[in-house]
């Protein structure tokens, strides 16, 4: 049994006419030995089909364009192509950030604290692998479930 999470100060919402839009704020739950960190944010909006739009930003030695994403975390995959935001010199290689849109009905099962997910960013045809930050992931996935499990549970 997960203990209650306070997950308000995790996401903000509005109310619009056509559903309510859902916005996790940015963490940063996977590393690069090579690039560093990669944080990311979601935007569910309801009434979409349930479709959920990620965005991430991370850290490369070349400014060469990602091409495609996959965000694995036990049995769940959400992969897709990618649409650059946009590339900026940094003091040790390049910012990127990009965004792409996934199955929304996906995300309570990929924020699972009992397996260890990746992220691999395709850049180049080369894989950029990004693994879970252990103890942040264990503390950030019980509250990525309950935003979720809302959202599921308020779309009805």
């Amino acid at each position: 049994m997960v203990p209650a999470q306070n997950i308000r100060s995790h996401y903000v919402s509005k109310a619009e006419t056509d559903g309510v839009i859902y916005h996790t704020f940015p963490v940063t739950l996977f590393e690069s030995p090579q690039t560093g960190d990669l944080t990311f944010d979601i935007t569910y909006k309801e009434h979409r089909g349930g479709r959920a739009t990620i965005n991430f930003t991370c850290r490369m030695a070349q400014a060469v364009p990602v091409d495609s994403v996959r965000f694995a975390s036990g049995k769940v995959v959400l992969a897709g192509p990618v649409e650059k935001l946009y590339l900026e010199p940094e003091k040790k290689g390049w910012k990127h950030r990009y965004t792409f849109d996934a199955d929304g009905s996906q995300l309570c099962g990929f924020f699972d604290e009992g397996v260890v997910p990746e992220v691999t960013l395709y850049a180049g045809g080369w894989p950029y692998v990004y693994r879970a930050k252990r103890a942040a992931w264990r503390s950030y996935a019980p509250v990525g479930y309950r935003i979720f499990e809302m959202i599921r549970i308020n779309e009805q």
